[in-house]
Protein backbone atom coordinates (compact mmCIF):
# COMPACT_ATOMS: atom_id res chain seq x y z
CA UNK A 1 0.00 0.00 0.00
CA UNK A 2 1.50 3.69 -0.72
CA UNK A 3 1.41 6.40 2.22
CA UNK A 4 -1.91 8.33 0.80
CA UNK A 5 -3.53 4.92 0.78
CA UNK A 6 -2.49 4.43 4.77
CA UNK A 7 -3.28 7.77 5.33
CA UNK A 8 -6.62 7.83 3.85
CA UNK A 9 -7.90 4.50 5.39
CA UNK A 10 -6.66 5.19 8.27
CA UNK A 11 -9.37 8.37 7.90
CA UNK A 12 -12.18 5.80 7.15
CA UNK A 13 -12.06 7.06 3.34
CA UNK A 14 -10.99 5.41 0.10
CA UNK A 15 -8.46 7.07 -2.60
CA UNK A 16 -10.05 10.17 -3.89
CA UNK A 17 -11.23 11.09 -7.15
CA UNK A 18 -11.98 14.78 -6.19
CA UNK A 19 -9.87 16.33 -3.30
CA UNK A 20 -10.57 19.30 -1.54
CA UNK A 21 -8.30 20.96 0.26
CA UNK A 22 -10.23 23.58 2.82
CA UNK A 23 -12.98 22.58 4.23
CA UNK A 24 -14.85 26.42 4.80
CA UNK A 25 -17.97 27.25 3.21
CA UNK A 26 -16.43 27.37 0.14
CA UNK A 27 -15.04 23.21 0.37
CA UNK A 28 -18.02 22.38 1.97
CA UNK A 29 -20.17 23.51 -0.64
CA UNK A 30 -17.64 21.92 -3.34
CA UNK A 31 -17.75 18.59 -1.45
CA UNK A 32 -21.42 18.55 -1.41
CA UNK A 33 -21.99 19.43 -4.85
CA UNK A 34 -19.24 17.12 -6.25
CA UNK A 35 -21.01 14.17 -4.74
CA UNK A 36 -24.70 14.93 -5.65
CA UNK A 37 -23.21 15.58 -8.95
CA UNK A 38 -20.85 12.34 -9.58
CA UNK A 39 -22.32 9.77 -6.96
CA UNK A 40 -19.59 7.18 -7.51
CA UNK A 41 -16.31 9.33 -7.30
CA UNK A 42 -14.64 9.23 -4.10
CA UNK A 43 -15.00 12.48 -2.83
CA UNK A 44 -12.44 13.58 0.13
CA UNK A 45 -12.40 17.39 1.97
CA UNK A 46 -8.94 17.32 3.14
CA UNK A 47 -9.03 19.95 6.70
CA UNK A 48 -6.02 21.40 8.12
CA UNK A 49 -7.97 21.84 11.41
CA UNK A 50 -9.61 19.11 14.05
CA UNK A 51 -12.80 20.40 12.58
CA UNK A 52 -14.21 21.56 9.19
CA UNK A 53 -16.35 25.11 9.49
CA UNK A 54 -14.66 26.58 12.44
CA UNK A 55 -14.76 30.44 10.79
CA UNK A 56 -18.62 29.43 9.73
CA UNK A 57 -18.95 29.36 13.45
CA UNK A 58 -17.73 32.53 14.07
CA UNK A 59 -19.28 34.46 11.49
CA UNK A 60 -22.07 36.86 11.58
CA UNK A 61 -21.65 36.64 15.40
CA UNK A 62 -22.09 33.24 15.99
CA UNK A 63 -25.61 33.38 13.69
CA UNK A 64 -24.22 32.92 9.97
CA UNK A 65 -25.24 35.99 7.87
CA UNK A 66 -25.06 33.25 5.10
CA UNK A 67 -26.23 35.70 2.33
CA UNK A 68 -28.55 39.10 1.63
CA UNK A 69 -31.40 39.67 -0.70
CA UNK A 70 -29.61 42.29 -2.46
CA UNK A 71 -26.36 40.19 -3.93
CA UNK A 72 -25.54 41.99 -7.17
CA UNK A 73 -22.01 42.36 -8.48
CA UNK A 74 -22.19 46.25 -7.08
CA UNK A 75 -21.59 44.83 -3.87
CA UNK A 76 -18.19 42.84 -4.71
CA UNK A 77 -14.70 44.41 -5.79
CA UNK A 78 -11.87 42.94 -7.47
CA UNK A 79 -12.46 40.71 -10.86
CA UNK A 80 -15.90 41.58 -10.36
CA UNK A 81 -16.78 41.22 -13.86
CA UNK A 82 -15.86 37.74 -14.54
CA UNK A 83 -18.40 36.81 -11.77
CA UNK A 84 -21.30 38.66 -13.37
CA UNK A 85 -22.93 35.38 -14.92
CA UNK A 86 -22.09 33.37 -11.14
CA UNK A 87 -24.21 35.56 -9.49
CA UNK A 88 -26.72 35.66 -12.13
CA UNK A 89 -27.12 31.87 -12.16
CA UNK A 90 -26.68 31.43 -8.40
CA UNK A 91 -29.24 34.47 -6.30
CA UNK A 92 -29.95 34.68 -3.10
CA UNK A 93 -32.94 32.84 -3.52
CA UNK A 94 -31.27 29.94 -4.99
CA UNK A 95 -28.62 29.90 -2.62
CA UNK A 96 -31.49 29.67 0.21
CA UNK A 97 -33.65 26.79 -1.78
CA UNK A 98 -29.86 24.86 -1.67
CA UNK A 99 -29.96 25.04 2.43
CA UNK A 100 -33.98 24.94 2.34
CA UNK A 101 -33.34 21.17 0.69
CA UNK A 102 -30.98 20.70 3.60
CA UNK A 103 -33.97 20.92 6.15
CA UNK A 104 -32.46 24.23 7.00
CA UNK A 105 -35.29 27.26 7.03
CA UNK A 106 -33.68 31.09 6.41
CA UNK A 107 -35.43 34.48 7.69
CA UNK A 108 -33.95 37.33 6.09
CA UNK A 109 -33.76 40.63 7.97
CA UNK A 110 -35.14 44.02 7.57
CA UNK A 111 -31.72 44.93 5.80
CA UNK A 112 -31.53 41.61 3.84
CA UNK A 113 -29.06 40.05 5.50
CA UNK A 114 -30.11 36.08 5.57
CA UNK A 115 -29.35 33.77 8.64
CA UNK A 116 -31.08 30.76 9.49
CA UNK A 117 -34.46 30.48 10.95
CA UNK A 118 -32.95 29.55 15.03
CA UNK A 119 -30.18 32.26 14.35
CA UNK A 120 -27.40 29.87 14.82
CA UNK A 121 -24.13 29.20 12.56
CA UNK A 122 -23.99 25.83 14.04
CA UNK A 123 -27.01 24.85 12.45
CA UNK A 124 -25.49 25.71 9.20
CA UNK A 125 -22.26 23.65 9.30
CA UNK A 126 -24.70 20.68 10.76
CA UNK A 127 -26.69 20.36 7.90
CA UNK A 128 -23.75 20.88 5.50
CA UNK A 129 -22.06 17.74 7.21
CA UNK A 130 -25.18 15.81 7.42
CA UNK A 131 -26.02 16.67 3.75
CA UNK A 132 -22.06 15.96 3.14
CA UNK A 133 -22.17 12.62 4.59
CA UNK A 134 -25.57 11.47 3.31
CA UNK A 135 -23.96 11.78 -0.27
CA UNK A 136 -20.62 10.11 0.56
CA UNK A 137 -18.44 12.83 1.14
CA UNK A 138 -15.26 11.54 3.45
CA UNK A 139 -13.40 14.18 5.75
CA UNK A 140 -9.84 14.31 6.79
CA UNK A 141 -8.81 16.50 9.86
CA UNK A 142 -5.24 17.57 10.75
CA UNK A 143 -3.76 17.51 7.84
CA UNK A 144 -1.95 20.71 5.69
CA UNK A 145 -0.19 19.99 2.30
CA UNK A 146 2.97 21.62 1.94
CA UNK A 147 3.49 21.00 -2.03
CA UNK A 148 1.16 19.99 -4.83
CA UNK A 149 2.65 19.21 -8.09
CA UNK A 150 0.71 18.53 -11.71
CA UNK A 151 1.69 14.77 -12.98
CA UNK A 152 0.05 12.67 -15.13
CA UNK A 153 -3.83 11.95 -15.04
CA UNK A 154 -3.62 13.84 -11.62
CA UNK A 155 -1.86 15.96 -8.77
CA UNK A 156 0.81 14.62 -6.81
CA UNK A 157 0.67 16.19 -3.04
CA UNK A 158 2.73 15.98 -0.10
CA UNK A 159 2.10 16.57 3.56
CA UNK A 160 3.86 18.63 6.52
CA UNK A 161 4.16 15.05 8.17
CA UNK A 162 5.81 13.67 4.51
CA UNK A 163 2.61 11.79 3.52
CA UNK A 164 2.33 11.86 -0.15
CA UNK A 165 -1.51 11.64 -1.63
CA UNK A 166 -2.66 11.21 -4.93
CA UNK A 167 -6.24 12.59 -6.62
CA UNK A 168 -7.05 12.85 -10.58
CA UNK A 169 -8.99 16.53 -9.56
CA UNK A 170 -7.95 19.16 -6.79
CA UNK A 171 -10.36 21.67 -5.48
CA UNK A 172 -8.37 24.30 -3.60
CA UNK A 173 -10.33 26.05 -1.10
CA UNK A 174 -7.88 26.75 1.79
CA UNK A 175 -9.33 30.52 2.79
CA UNK A 176 -7.85 33.46 2.64
CA UNK A 177 -5.12 35.23 4.99
CA UNK A 178 -7.69 36.80 7.08
CA UNK A 179 -8.76 35.48 10.56
CA UNK A 180 -4.98 33.49 10.81
CA UNK A 181 -6.44 30.88 13.78
CA UNK A 182 -8.80 29.75 11.15
CA UNK A 183 -6.85 29.79 7.81
CA UNK A 184 -3.73 30.98 7.25
CA UNK A 185 -3.19 31.49 3.58
CA UNK A 186 -1.10 28.45 2.28
CA UNK A 187 -3.44 28.12 -0.58
CA UNK A 188 -1.92 30.73 -2.38
CA UNK A 189 1.47 28.88 -2.38
CA UNK A 190 -0.16 25.46 -3.23
CA UNK A 191 -2.16 27.89 -6.62
CA UNK A 192 1.74 29.69 -7.16
CA UNK A 193 2.90 25.55 -7.17
CA UNK A 194 0.67 25.53 -10.04
CA UNK A 195 1.63 28.07 -12.30
CA UNK A 196 -0.82 30.83 -10.54
CA UNK A 197 0.21 34.23 -9.69
CA UNK A 198 -1.36 36.14 -6.50
CA UNK A 199 -2.15 40.15 -6.37
CA UNK A 200 -1.50 41.63 -3.51
CA UNK A 201 -3.45 40.73 -0.30
CA UNK A 202 -4.65 43.12 2.40
CA UNK A 203 -7.40 42.58 5.22
CA UNK A 204 -10.44 43.97 4.28
CA UNK A 205 -13.78 44.38 6.99
CA UNK A 206 -11.80 45.67 9.87
CA UNK A 207 -11.28 48.03 12.03
CA UNK A 208 -9.32 51.62 11.21
CA UNK A 209 -6.81 53.44 12.84
CA UNK A 210 -6.76 56.91 13.15
CA UNK A 211 -4.67 59.57 14.79
CA UNK A 212 -6.41 61.74 17.94
CA UNK A 213 -4.97 62.32 21.40
CA UNK A 214 -6.81 60.87 24.57
CA UNK A 215 -8.22 57.69 22.45
CA UNK A 216 -7.99 55.32 24.68
CA UNK A 217 -10.42 57.34 26.94
CA UNK A 218 -13.42 56.40 24.28
CA UNK A 219 -12.83 52.83 24.07
CA UNK A 220 -15.76 50.64 24.37
CA UNK A 221 -18.52 53.76 23.76
CA UNK A 222 -20.75 53.29 20.96
CA UNK A 223 -22.70 56.14 18.92
CA UNK A 224 -25.06 56.10 15.98
CA UNK A 225 -23.19 58.00 12.97
CA UNK A 226 -22.81 58.75 9.60
CA UNK A 227 -19.25 58.03 8.29
CA UNK A 228 -17.56 59.81 5.01
CA UNK A 229 -14.31 58.06 3.89
CA UNK A 230 -12.38 61.84 2.56
CA UNK A 231 -9.51 60.88 -0.06
CA UNK A 232 -7.39 64.03 -0.37
CA UNK A 233 -10.05 65.89 1.30
CA UNK A 234 -13.04 65.12 -1.23
CA UNK A 235 -16.21 62.66 -0.08
CA UNK A 236 -15.90 58.66 -1.97
CA UNK A 237 -17.48 56.64 0.14
CA UNK A 238 -20.25 56.72 2.95
CA UNK A 239 -22.31 54.52 5.37
CA UNK A 240 -24.90 55.02 8.15
CA UNK A 241 -24.70 53.01 11.19
CA UNK A 242 -23.29 52.38 15.07
CA UNK A 243 -19.89 53.58 15.43
CA UNK A 244 -17.47 51.84 18.17
CA UNK A 245 -14.32 53.07 19.89
CA UNK A 246 -11.52 51.28 20.39
CA UNK A 247 -8.04 51.79 22.17
CA UNK A 248 -6.68 52.79 18.52
CA UNK A 249 -9.58 53.81 16.73
CA UNK A 250 -12.82 53.03 15.20
CA UNK A 251 -14.84 49.90 14.81
CA UNK A 252 -18.48 48.56 13.51
CA UNK A 253 -20.17 47.56 10.39
CA UNK A 254 -20.37 51.04 8.75
CA UNK A 255 -16.91 51.33 9.23
CA UNK A 256 -16.17 47.87 7.70
CA UNK A 257 -17.92 49.24 4.91
CA UNK A 258 -15.11 52.04 4.94
CA UNK A 259 -12.15 49.82 5.76
CA UNK A 260 -12.44 48.25 2.23
CA UNK A 261 -10.94 51.14 0.74
CA UNK A 262 -9.08 51.96 3.34
CA UNK A 263 -7.07 49.13 2.86
CA UNK A 264 -6.79 49.37 -0.74
CA UNK A 265 -4.91 52.56 -0.05
CA UNK A 266 -2.54 51.71 2.46
CA UNK A 267 -1.95 48.60 0.23
CA UNK A 268 -2.32 50.43 -3.49
CA UNK A 269 -2.19 53.63 -2.59
CA UNK A 270 -5.25 53.82 -4.64
CA UNK A 271 -9.33 54.63 -4.01
CA UNK A 272 -11.24 52.57 -6.49
CA UNK A 273 -8.21 52.53 -8.82
CA UNK A 274 -7.83 56.13 -8.72
CA UNK A 275 -4.54 57.59 -6.70
CA UNK A 276 -4.74 59.72 -3.68
CA UNK A 277 -2.12 60.74 -0.78
CA UNK A 278 -4.53 61.02 2.18
CA UNK A 279 -7.48 59.73 4.10
CA UNK A 280 -9.48 60.90 6.61
CA UNK A 281 -12.88 59.89 8.07
CA UNK A 282 -15.54 62.62 8.96
CA UNK A 283 -17.95 61.48 11.78
CA UNK A 284 -21.58 63.45 11.78
CA UNK A 285 -22.91 62.38 15.57
CA UNK A 286 -26.18 63.85 14.77
CA UNK A 287 -27.29 63.02 11.41
CA UNK A 288 -30.35 63.86 12.28
CA UNK A 289 -30.60 67.29 13.06
CA UNK A 290 -29.41 70.03 11.04
CA UNK A 291 -26.19 72.15 12.50
CA UNK A 292 -28.43 75.29 13.27
CA UNK A 293 -30.91 73.06 15.22
CA UNK A 294 -27.56 71.64 17.04
CA UNK A 295 -26.30 75.03 17.60
CA UNK A 296 -29.86 76.19 18.95
CA UNK A 297 -29.44 73.33 21.41
CA UNK A 298 -26.71 74.05 23.16
CA UNK A 299 -27.47 77.56 23.60
CA UNK A 300 -30.28 76.39 24.96
CA UNK A 301 -28.78 74.39 26.99
CA UNK A 302 -25.97 76.85 28.46
CA UNK A 303 -28.94 79.37 29.42
CA UNK A 304 -31.13 76.70 31.17
CA UNK A 305 -27.86 75.45 33.08
CA UNK A 306 -25.97 77.72 33.68
CA UNK A 307 -23.80 76.64 36.68
CA UNK A 308 -23.76 73.11 35.33
CA UNK A 309 -19.82 71.72 34.12
CA UNK A 310 -19.26 72.51 30.38
CA UNK A 311 -17.87 68.66 30.68
CA UNK A 312 -21.61 67.55 30.52
CA UNK A 313 -23.14 69.75 28.07
CA UNK A 314 -23.35 66.90 25.74
CA UNK A 315 -24.93 64.41 28.11
CA UNK A 316 -28.39 64.78 26.69
CA UNK A 317 -27.18 64.10 22.92
CA UNK A 318 -24.05 61.48 23.13
CA UNK A 319 -22.64 58.76 25.34
CA UNK A 320 -21.21 60.97 28.26
CA UNK A 321 -17.49 60.00 27.47
CA UNK A 322 -17.88 61.02 23.81
CA UNK A 323 -19.40 64.06 24.68
CA UNK A 324 -17.06 65.08 27.34
CA UNK A 325 -14.18 64.62 25.04
CA UNK A 326 -16.15 66.56 22.35
CA UNK A 327 -16.42 69.42 24.64
CA UNK A 328 -12.40 69.42 24.95
CA UNK A 329 -12.11 68.89 21.50
CA UNK A 330 -13.79 72.26 21.04
CA UNK A 331 -11.35 73.99 23.44
CA UNK A 332 -13.90 74.04 26.22
CA UNK A 333 -12.22 73.81 29.61
CA UNK A 334 -14.56 70.97 30.46
CA UNK A 335 -15.03 71.73 34.54
CA UNK A 336 -15.82 75.16 34.01
CA UNK A 337 -19.42 76.48 34.16
CA UNK A 338 -21.41 75.92 30.82
CA UNK A 339 -22.03 80.23 31.28
CA UNK A 340 -18.26 80.78 30.48
CA UNK A 341 -18.57 79.37 27.21
CA UNK A 342 -18.09 81.64 24.10
CA UNK A 343 -20.22 81.84 21.33
CA UNK A 344 -17.10 81.36 19.13
CA UNK A 345 -16.69 77.89 21.04
CA UNK A 346 -20.35 76.84 20.57
CA UNK A 347 -20.27 77.11 16.70
CA UNK A 348 -17.04 74.81 16.86
CA UNK A 349 -18.64 71.99 18.96
CA UNK A 350 -22.18 71.84 16.71
CA UNK A 351 -19.58 71.73 13.55
CA UNK A 352 -17.65 68.93 15.92
CA UNK A 353 -20.48 66.99 15.67
CA UNK A 354 -22.05 67.51 12.55
CA UNK A 355 -18.36 66.99 10.82
CA UNK A 356 -15.91 65.56 13.45
CA UNK A 357 -12.48 64.87 10.72
CA UNK A 358 -10.31 62.04 11.75
CA UNK A 359 -7.24 61.09 9.80
CA UNK A 360 -6.85 57.40 9.21
CA UNK A 361 -2.97 55.95 9.58
CA UNK A 362 -4.28 52.41 8.47
CA UNK A 363 -6.14 49.20 9.18
CA UNK A 364 -5.92 46.61 11.88
CA UNK A 365 -3.98 43.39 9.89
CA UNK A 366 -5.06 40.32 9.22
CA UNK A 367 -6.16 38.83 12.56
CA UNK A 368 -8.48 41.04 13.33
CA UNK A 369 -9.99 41.64 9.80
CA UNK A 370 -13.00 39.05 8.61
CA UNK A 371 -11.73 38.83 4.88
CA UNK A 372 -8.73 38.75 2.73
CA UNK A 373 -8.62 41.68 -0.06
CA UNK A 374 -7.15 39.93 -3.46
CA UNK A 375 -5.74 36.94 -4.46
CA UNK A 376 -5.60 34.67 -7.92
CA UNK A 377 -6.91 36.36 -10.60
CA UNK A 378 -9.96 35.12 -11.89
CA UNK A 379 -8.86 35.55 -15.68
CA UNK A 380 -6.50 32.78 -14.74
CA UNK A 381 -9.84 30.59 -14.74
CA UNK A 382 -12.76 29.82 -16.70
CA UNK A 383 -15.06 31.61 -13.96
CA UNK A 384 -17.92 29.40 -15.57
CA UNK A 385 -16.44 26.24 -13.80
CA UNK A 386 -14.06 27.59 -11.58
CA UNK A 387 -11.47 25.58 -13.32
CA UNK A 388 -7.99 26.39 -13.23
CA UNK A 389 -6.42 27.58 -17.29
CA UNK A 390 -2.85 26.91 -16.03
CA UNK A 391 -3.22 23.15 -14.66
CA UNK A 392 -6.25 20.94 -16.06
CA UNK A 393 -8.16 19.08 -13.42
CA UNK A 394 -7.66 21.88 -10.78
CA UNK A 395 -10.44 24.12 -9.98
CA UNK A 396 -10.06 27.57 -6.91
CA UNK A 397 -13.15 28.97 -5.09
CA UNK A 398 -14.03 31.17 -2.16
CA UNK A 399 -11.79 33.63 -0.46
CA UNK A 400 -8.74 32.57 -2.26
CA UNK A 401 -9.46 34.14 -5.47
CA UNK A 402 -9.47 37.96 -6.54
CA UNK A 403 -13.16 38.49 -5.42
CA UNK A 404 -14.10 40.18 -2.14
CA UNK A 405 -17.76 41.45 -0.80
CA UNK A 406 -19.20 44.40 1.32
CA UNK A 407 -20.10 43.26 4.76
CA UNK A 408 -23.23 41.56 5.17
CA UNK A 409 -23.10 38.29 3.89
CA UNK A 410 -21.71 38.70 0.54
CA UNK A 411 -18.43 36.78 0.56
CA UNK A 412 -20.47 33.73 2.23
CA UNK A 413 -22.44 34.09 -0.80
CA UNK A 414 -19.86 33.93 -3.01
CA UNK A 415 -17.86 31.42 -1.39
CA UNK A 416 -21.01 28.84 -1.72
CA UNK A 417 -22.00 30.48 -5.27
CA UNK A 418 -17.94 29.48 -6.29
CA UNK A 419 -18.06 26.25 -4.11
CA UNK A 420 -21.02 24.76 -5.77
CA UNK A 421 -20.00 25.58 -9.35
CA UNK A 422 -16.29 24.04 -8.83
CA UNK A 423 -17.74 21.15 -6.95
CA UNK A 424 -20.55 20.16 -10.18
CA UNK A 425 -17.43 21.06 -12.67
CA UNK A 426 -14.76 18.44 -11.01
CA UNK A 427 -17.81 15.95 -11.06
CA UNK A 428 -18.38 16.25 -14.75
CA UNK A 429 -14.75 15.86 -15.59
CA UNK A 430 -14.75 12.90 -13.24
CA UNK A 431 -17.94 11.81 -15.32
CA UNK A 432 -16.19 12.27 -18.90
CA UNK A 433 -13.73 10.42 -17.50
CA UNK A 434 -15.59 7.30 -16.94
CA UNK A 435 -16.92 7.24 -20.20
CA UNK A 436 -13.79 7.16 -21.92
Amino acid sequence: RTASEILLRKAGVRMPNILILGGGAAGLAAGLAAAQSAPRAQVVVLERSPRPGKKLLATGNGRCNLTNLNVSPAHYHGDVTAIQDLLHEYTPKAICAVFREMGLVTKPDSEGRVYPQNQQAAAVLSALRWDAEKYGVSFSEEHTVSKIEKVKNGFTLICTDGTQLFTKQCILTCGGAASPRHSCGEGYTLAKQLGHTVTKLYPSLTQLTVRAKQWKTLSGTRAPANAVLLADGKPVYEESGEVQFTDTGISGICVFGLSIYVGEFFALGTIRNKKCTSLAVQLDLLSDMAYQDVLDYLLEMTKLYPARAAGDLLSGLLNMRLGYMLVGAAGIVQSEPAVKIKALQLKKLASLLKGWRLDITGTKDFSAAQVTAGGVPLTELDPHTMASKKAPGLYLAGEMLNIHGDCGGYNLHFAWASGITAGKSAAYRCLKEEKR
